[in-house]
C-alpha cells in the first residue's frame, strides 16, 4: 500500500467502479470519513437521494 494525493474525482470514480464490481470498500474507510468532511464542508445545502439501511 502506498500514501498518493489524488482528486475527489478520481477518487470518487475510483470508489463507484469498485462498488459497481461489488469489491470490497472497507480498504477507504479513511478516505471515506475524509470525503463525508468535505462533502459536508463544501457541499453542505445539497441534495441527494438516499436508501438507508437500519
Amino acid at each position: 500500500m502506498t500514501k498518493k494525493m489524488i482528486t475527489v474525482k478520481e477518487f470518487a470514480i475510483e470508489l463507484k467502479d469498485r462498488i459497481e464490481k461489488n469489491q470490497t470498500v472497507d480498504c477507504c474507510k479513511i478516505e471515506l470519513l475524509n470525503l463525508a468532511a468535505l462533502a459536508s464542508k463544501k457541499m453542505g445545502s445539497e441534495k441527494i437521494e438516499v436508501n438507508w439501511v437500519d
